[in-house]
């Protein structure tokens, strides 16, 4: 009895949370205050100058918002962000677990899809959402076998993001990566742990490849384009919290 009713307060619970969820990420995506996504430009020639680059908005944004436009449409946009929502919690209703993890989860989901909506829209990505995960991680505390751990995923999500540089610098001669995907993968790192980090890095690495693989196979781009990166790195962590939270943990104590 216990059972059922604890299954059918998570099976609501998820309904509810992928109706505010789905249409709160195309509300509150076109509610954000334009300030927050500014950005620096580093091509100003005031800089010589100053000696710091100006902060400037996404021209895509001012256009949109000089039109009234908004800036995602809310339809299909709410119809299947709520589908996704829906799907991911019920799944994770059914599949057992707890009613925290369960809301947990969709809130990381919530705050990194805003994370993909704003960088495939204006490759800018606002501090405000890496710092929303980071006081999500604080739910994820009791899931880590050693106190320590979210800190050193933190650690392992900082160091990745190192290494990626300090490569494309000695390839391309160029960042590979920007300082928004830095806090991303940190951030994450303090939610997934160590193991989680690295699998969610790898996910978005292949998802990312795929994308634009896809692309330019297509004649949609090319090799030099600047692809968004945050749209592969939502269903990178869609995928670890739904199919792979904790198994490759066991897998990896097992190993050891």
């Amino acid at each position: 009895m216990a059972y059922s009713i604890n299954i059918v307060l998570r099976i609501v619970t998820a309904i509810i949370l992928a109706v505010l969820f789905g249409n709160g990420s195309v509300v509150a995506f076109n509610n954000i205050r334009p300030k927050w996504f500014e950005d620096y430009d580093e091509e100003d020639p005031g800089k010589a100058v100053t000696g710091e680059p100006r902060r400037v908005l996404p021209p895509a944004l001012v256009e949109a918002d000089n039109a009234g436009r908004q800036r995602l449409p809310s339809t299909p946009w709410k119809y299947a962000f709520t589908g996704l929502f829906a799907l991911s919690g019920l799944y994770l209703a059914v599949r057992g677990g707890s009613l925290s993890y369960e809301i947990s989860v969709m809130c990381v989901m919530f705050v990194v899809l805003e994370m993909a909506i704003s960088d495939q829209l204006y490759k800018v990505v606002p501090d405000q959402f890496s710092i929303a995960l980071a006081v999500i991680s604080i739910a994820f505390i009791n899931y880590h076998d050693k106190w320590w751990e979210p800190f050193a995923g933190a650690g392992t999500g900082l160091a990745i993001s190192l290494v990626i540089i300090g490569l494309g610098l000695i390839i391309f001669r160029t960042w590979s990566i920007g300082g928004a995907d830095i806090k991303f993968y940190t951030c994450m790192g303090l939610i997934a742990g160590r193991v989680g980090i690295v699998i969610i890095y790898v996910l978005t690495t292949l998802f990312f490849a795929v994308h634009a693989a896809v692309r330019i196979a297509s004649g949609r781009g090319s090799i030099k384009d600047r692809n968004a990166m945050m749209p592969a790195a939502f269903a990178a962590v869609m995928v670890y919290f739904l199919f792979l939270w904790n198994i490759a943990d066991m897998l990896v104590a097992n190993l050891w």
